[in-house]
């Protein structure tokens, strides 16, 4: 097994905190979750081969403090084997898979947060051909972050913003962040429509596909994802291009050429 990357964080050198598995433990589910049973079937499949595996780690904080912003790291960096994709779900949420994240050439690796309804779990499942690795983490939250209408519709110009796009590479680590500002409406408050994005990509110089999200609600309002690169494309120029619900496209570009803005 190889090493955590989260590892080099701080703190981050001690052994993970595993929970106990309960004696009315479902499936083998450490959080005893009512909802990882049907999620199981519903997302990898009713005869995935399956295991909960610490060498996916998903580090969250312990209780949201803004239950429309509850921050997460995913590192799959120590799975042994190619990571083809990775399935973020949540357990008692209305909407439960929040995302699917395709690594490509990228590293399994993935920062970003959500919004949450009601305390529970998020699980990351990490597909290695036919086998499903999966780490979780719980957090405790009094709810409400998918049924409020979103911070920008407090403010009558929030369109004038909608849809600019920030982003750096630190090439001497190979960590790319994107952040797009976008209100990420999940159509649960009431009067106004769902308005979320649903796909994003990382394309190398050349146009080539790096890396690929498909994005769901569950994602924070001006959402930013954290990417770890391999050293060849971090130094050079990465194009990440978006696209929401209602059709509307986004696209910028950011170098991690030394001396690049």
């Amino acid at each position: 097994m190889g090493a955590l990357l989260t590892s080099l964080l701080p703190g981050g050198d001690r052994p993970l905190i595993l929970p106990a598995t309960g004696a009315a433990a479902v499936g083998g589910d450490p959080f005893d979750s009512g909802m990882w049973p049907l999620h199981r079937e519903a997302y990898l499949g009713k005869e995935a081969r399956w295991s909960n595996d610490p060498a996916i780690a998903v580090l969250a904080p312990k209780a949201a403090e803004n239950s429309a912003h509850v921050p997460f790291l995913i590192d799959a960096t120590a799975l042994p084997g190619r990571v083809d994709e990775i399935l973020v779900t949540v357990d008692y949420s209305p909407f439960a898979h929040a995302m699917t994240f395709r690594p490509g050439r990228a590293l399994p690796f993935l920062g970003f947060a959500v919004k949450y309804e009601v305390a529970g779990a998020l699980r990351a499942s990490a597909r290695i051909g036919q086998d499903w690795h999966v780490g979780a983490a719980w957090v405790s939250a009094l709810g409400g972050g998918c049924s409020a209408p979103s911070v920008a519709h407090a403010r009558p110009d929030w369109q004038l913003g909608f849809g600019e796009m920030r982003a750096r590479i630190w090439p001497e680590t190979g960590r790319l962040r994107v952040n797009i500002r976008h209100p990420q409406d999940t159509g649960l408050a009431d009067g106004v429509a769902a308005h979320f994005l649903t796909e994003l990509f990382l394309l190398d110089a050349d146009g080539a596909e790096i890396a690929a999200l498909d994005l769901f609600e569950p994602l924070e309002e001006n959402p930013s994802l954290t990417f770890l690169l391999p050293q060849d494309l971090a130094r050079g120029e990465v194009t990440i291009r978006a696209r929401d619900n209602l059709g509307n496209g986004f696209r910028g570009k950011v170098s991690g050429a030394e001396g690049a803005p």
